[in-house]
Order: C-alpha cells, then sequence, then structure tokens
C-alpha cells in the first residue's frame, strides 16, 4: 500500500511542477499570457472532450443501458455548468472599492475599474479551474492507486502518464492566479491544493469507495466535471485569452498547444 500511495503522490506532485512553470517570469511578458490562457482553455476542452465525456459514457452505458445513460450523462453536464454559472454570479465587480488598511473608499476610474474587474474575474476563474481539477484528480488518483495495488509495473506506468497529463493542468491553474494575484506562492499553493486531492482521493477513493460507489455514480462525476471545465474555458478563459492578446492568432496558439499535449497524454494513458 506504501508504494501504491508514492505512485499516486508522485502524480500529484506533477500539478505542482506545472504551477512552477505557470508562475514563470516570462509569462508576464506581452503576449505570453494570451498564449498560456488559450493553453489552459485547449487543456480543459481536450480533457472534457477526449476523456471526461467518454468515460462518463462508457461508465453510464454499463451500469444503466445506452438510452438513460446518454440521457444521465446531459443531464449531469448541464448541471456541472449550472454550478460553475451560479458560482460566476456571484463575483463582484463595483467602481467603488476599499483601500488597502483604511476604511477611506475611492472611485476609480472606468479604465481602473475595468482593469480590477479584469483581475478579479482572472483570479477567480483560477481558483474555480483548481477546485474543477482537484475534482478531476480524485478519480485519477482511484485509478492509479488501484492499478499499483494489483501490479507495481502498471502502478509505475499510470503513475509516470497521469503525471505527464498532470503539468498542463498545473500551469492552467497557476498562471491565471499569478496574473491576478502578482504572487507566486499564491498560485503554486492552489496547485498543490489541486495535486493533494490525487494521493488523497486515491487512498480513500481505494479504502471506503471503491467497493461501495456505484458506477453510474462515477459516470455523473465525470460528466459534472466536464461541464464545469467547457463552461468555464468558453466563458472566461477564452474571452481572457483574447483580452490579453497582441495579436489575434495567440489565442489560437495557446490552444492548439494545449489540444496537443493533452491529446498526447492521454494516448500515452490508454496505451497502458
Amino acid at each position: 500500500m506504501l508504494l501504491a500511495f508514492t505512485l499516486t503522490l508522485i502524480a500529484g506532485i506533477a500539478t505542482v511542477l506545472g504551477g512552477i512553470i505557470g508562475v514563470h517570469s516570462s509569462i508576464q511578458k506581452p503576449g505570453r499570457l494570451s498564449i498560456v490562457l488559450g493553453f489552459a482553455a485547449g487543456v480543459m476542452v481536450c480533457v472534457s472532450f477526449l476523456d471526461l465525456l467518454p468515460t462518463a459514457y462508457e461508465s453510464l452505458n454499463n451500469s444503466i443501458g445506452v438510452t438513460k445513460g446518454m440521457l444521465l450523462l446531459i443531464v449531469a453536464l448541464l448541471a456541472g455548468a449550472l454550478v460553475v454559472r451560479t458560482i460566476d454570479k456571484f463575483i463582484p465587480c463595483s467602481n467603488v472599492v476599499k483601500c488597502p488598511n483604511t476604511s477611506i473608499t475611492k472611485c476609480m476610474s472606468h479604465d481602473e475599474c475595468v482593469s480590477d474587474a479584469r483581475r478579479r474575474r482572472l483570479l477567480k476563474s483560477g481558483m474555480m479551474i483548481s477546485a474543477i481539477m482537484a475534482i478531476h484528480n480524485f478519480p485519477e488518483g482511484i485509478v492509479t492507486f488501484t492499478g499499483a495495488m494489483h501490479s507495481t509495473t502498471l502502478g509505475v506506468s499510470l503513475a509516470a502518464a497521469i503525471a505527464l497529463h498532470n503539468i498542463p493542468e498545473g500551469i492552467a491553474i497557476a498562471s491565471p492566479i499569478y496574473t491576478a494575484t502578482k504572487k507566486k506562492l499564491t498560485a503554486i499553493k492552489y496547485a498543490v491544493l489541486s495535486g493533494l486531492t490525487e494521493p488523497l482521493g486515491g487512498l480513500s477513493g481505494y479504502l471506503l469507495l471503491v467497493r461501495t460507489m456505484p458506477e453510474s455514480m462515477l459516470g455523473v462525476i465525470f460528466a459534472a466535471t466536464a461541464g464545469m471545465m467547457l463552461y468555464i474555458s468558453f466563458s472566461e478563459i477564452i474571452p481572457a485569452a483574447h483580452y490579453y492578446s497582441f495579436r489575434k492568432r495567440e489565442p489560437l496558439l495557446g490552444a492548439s498547444t494545449g489540444l496537443g499535449v493533452m491529446m498526447a497524454s492521454i494516448i500515452i494513458m490508454n496505451v497502458f
């Protein structure tokens, strides 16, 4: 069990490695943020369509049948998007803010208000990405832990593949938070919290859930997570990528790179 937990922990730490890459100073150069945000969107769209939704469909199809499974998948997908939409409605945006360490308020200019609102929205987006990736990492931890319990070779292969899979996810978490806060430790902290769900989810999932959780419930979780990722990609990350771009092709370049990297990691995972 110790080896299985260690391998799952290594897979989770890869998210932190991605977070460290995501706060590199080069990200702040003109146009780089647009590429990174496009990259984050590409990562999440690819994970949703090529990993989460097919897995959810297979799980629901096997447990409750094709028709009911497809209907439940659609409902869970929409429910996941609705959850993020509900959270998004509570994002504050005001042109009157309090000065730090005082009770005085100051009225911001229009440009300052827009800039501050963008920063807040970018921070909220990064935090939501962290939470969504944490949910996504939980079943991945179960897969790695369970595989390692059955075979050391299988466990090592799964851990390596998922670690490669998690690096771009860490970049997607840390980059928007670092851009919004200018605090590297804060950005990396959210990558750490997301990555820790891998080993914790693997251990608790194997001990408590793997034998009792209905297969259909796992499918619902995957579909809802895909809905969350798709909503935040198209409503938050892609518009932000265009806003910070200096050239029209920068968001597309980032998204294409994110799609390519994640497709490669998913192929590697499926091989093993």
